[in-house]
């Protein structure tokens, strides 16, 4: 019973069965390579490539037949059944197709070796001259090349009449890009650097090399009623070539089609495979309500506009109606919440805000905090409202341990208060969180002066000078990057360059605009003029109550700064200001503990090490 098969295996041998078999396997490898980078370099879409790959499999078995029954002879093709076995050369035609065989392996084998470099020529935006530039800057702040899978979604365009659907153009576009976010295989750019360019004019290639994407995807909306029409198209930056791109022509009850196709349809184009589990994340991430997300829109701008005006809390309250009737549309819309709880953060930092007010705003931060955390599907958003969360309980025990997990999270991170970490031991995490958002925001004013704020902490003066210079070039300059830069400055001991950035500092009402002027006169030792330049700003703009204890450490008035230190400890939401008191200041111990017997609470909890590191060494500060 052997024989036979022992027969058929050396038979097909001697047709050389396996040898076609294995050159065109090797054949169909190095074949797929190659149309792996030329597909996408002429814009075919991704199922080209799937359908090529499924016809080079089936194909291996007709080929395998074609073996056995046909043998090349010098006459040409003939079948294998008509050839005189004496006068057969399947056994020189065998070796020819091992050399052939070999040949193959080795081009494989160099296109493997040199594909990393024709990738990298690829996934390189133009404008590296401009990258050029501040190729100087810390490796830290370094922007990496874009890679193929990388993306921004620019705000869609209202072609409507009514001015009222720019809130619907903006929430679809919010929508598309947080669906995208989901995909662990794409890299997208922020909000707020995407959203930087509505309106705007601006050549694709300068948004790509700016957001570090080598795609960008745009289109607009035109809404008359229930009718909607949206166009959307996906552009290659490099080159300007459309990779995709759809005109919908639907009803209002469509619009979540319309976003899902979309989103499915850049995927493809990006050649990514979307699994059960990531088209599930990408549903739930949306909201699934127009309403909602235009409400939604209406609340953020007006919280924009409110942190550019002189009337922040007032301004941000008009805000507040809008995500709270977003809340009423999706009692589960975590977004709204988040960006809710700013409001209530800001009665609590406010000197001029009444106890009660104050009482109010932070059980109203910790109601919409928990919410924010429950019903969010971002696992890295989760753990940094968790931060929150204890920063603004009367509990700090599991401080560090939430700071730790919130850092060690991937993707985008989604910081705030968290920045308060920087100043109790986690300086280096926290710089690397910066940099991260800095790569997902690359044009978010925090994500520059945050990190240059961690480069402070860690002593290193000039690549926080740099990381500044930086914003500057791409932002403009601003009260916050002079804040920054100030500090720095003062660090450096150079009191004179901090004092000039002064005019530029006190633009900035709520936070350093009290320091600005004082701090480099207390380091000059000069403690009366700044005292009165702190009177100054406080006769102008009213109290600002920790910025006058850090002012008056600075000065030496310890006494003074006891008493302050005391009454913020009996605030609502105390810890947590004098906390932010102690990190801003930068100079040890702006107070003494035995005032604040809260505060000394909270540390102890989180076995928080005190006096915090000194930064600056003021003259008349003695303790």
């Amino acid at each position: 019973m052997q024989r036979p098969q022992v027969s058929f295996f050396n038979e097909l041998k001697r047709r050389n069965v396996f040898r076609v078999s294995i050159a065109y396997v090797v054949m169909s490898w190095v074949l797929l390579q190659v149309a792996d980078i030329l597909l996408e370099a002429f814009g075919v879409p991704a199922w080209a490539f799937r359908l090529l790959f499924l016809v080079l499999a089936i194909g291996l078995v007709p080929v395998a037949l074609f073996a056995w029954a046909f043998e090349l002879t010098p006459e040409g093709i003939k079948r294998d059944s008509e050839i005189d076995r004496s006068q057969s050369i399947a056994h020189e035609t065998g070796r020819k197709l091992n050399y052939l065989t070999i040949a193959m392996v080795v081009i494989g084998i160099v296109f493997v070796l040199l594909q990393p470099r024709i990738t990298v020529q690829e996934e390189t935006p133009p404008g590296t001259a401009a990258t050029a530039e501040i190729s100087e800057a810390p490796a830290s702040a370094s922007r990496p090349a874009a890679n193929n899978r990388s993306i921004a979604v620019l705000p869609f365009v209202n072609m409507s009449a009514d001015p009222e659907n720019e809130y619907f153009a903006d929430g679809l576009s919010e929508e598309l890009l947080n669906q995208l976010a989901q995909i662990h295989d794409l890299q997208v750019a922020g909000r707020t650097s995407s959203f930087s360019y509505k309106g705007k004019n601006e050549d694709l290639r300068v948004i790509g090399s700016t957001l570090g994407v080598a795609n960008v995807l745009e289109g607009s909306v035109r809404r008359q009623g229930e009718q909607v029409r949206v166009t959307a198209q996906l552009i290659r930056v490099e080159d300007g070539f459309h990779l995709w791109s759809e005109t919908y022509d639907r009803t209002m009850e469509d619009v979540f089609a319309i976003q899902d196709d979309i989103s499915r349809n850049v995927a493809d184009a990006m050649k990514i495979i979307l699994d059960d589990d990531a088209w599930r994340r990408m549903q739930d991430a949306g909201v699934r309500n127009v309403d909602a997300f235009v409400e939604y829109q209406k609340g953020k701008q007006q919280f924009a506009t409110a942190h550019g005006s002189n009337n922040l809390i007032a301004d941000m309250r008009e805000g507040l109606i809008h995500f709270n009737r977003a809340i009423e549309l999706v009692p589960e819309f975590g977004a709204a919440y988040w960006d809710m709880s700013d409001y209530y953060g800001h009665i609590i930092l406010d000197s001029n805000s009444t106890p009660a007010e104050r009482a109010d705003a932070l059980a109203e931060l910790r109601r919409v905090i928990d919410a924010a955390w429950r019903f969010s599907g971002d696992s890295p958003r989760k753990a940094f409202i968790d931060v929150e969360r204890v920063l603004f309980s009367d509990d700090w025990t599991p401080l560090h341990d939430r700071i730790e997990k919130a850092v060690a999270t991937g993707g985008c991170p989604s910081p705030n208060w968290i920045e308060l970490a920087v100043g109790i031991g986690h300086a280096e995490e926290m710089l690397d969180v910066w940099n991260r958002f800095q790569r997902c925001e690359p044009l978010n004013v925090i994500a520059f002066m945050k990190a240059a704020q961690a480069e402070l902490w860690l002593g290193n003066h000039q690549r926080s000078l740099k990381l500044i210079e930086q914003g500057e070039i791409t932002m403009g300059t601003n009260a916050w990057f002079a804040s920054t830069k100030a500090w720095v400055y003062m660090a450096m001991g150079r009191a004179q360059d901090a004092l000039a950035l002064a005019p530029e500092i006190e633009h900035d009402v709520e936070f350093a605009g009290i320091t600005g002027r004082s701090m480099p006169l207390a380091l000059m030792g000069d403690v009366e003029t700044a005292r009165e330049a702190m009177n100054e700003w406080i006769a102008q703009h009213g109290r600002n109550q920790w910025g006058e204890i850090i002012i008056n450490a600075a000065i030496g008035d310890r006494q003074t700064a006891n008493r302050l230190a005391a009454e913020m400890d009996a605030r609502s939401g105390g810890a947590f200001l004098l906390l932010l008191t102690s990190v801003y200041c930068g100079c040890g111990a702006p107070f003494d503990l035995e005032y604040t017997p809260n505060f000394r609470e909270r540390l102890d909890e989180s076995a928080t090490d005190w006096p915090l590191e000194t930064l600056v060494d003021f003259p008349a500060k003695d303790w």
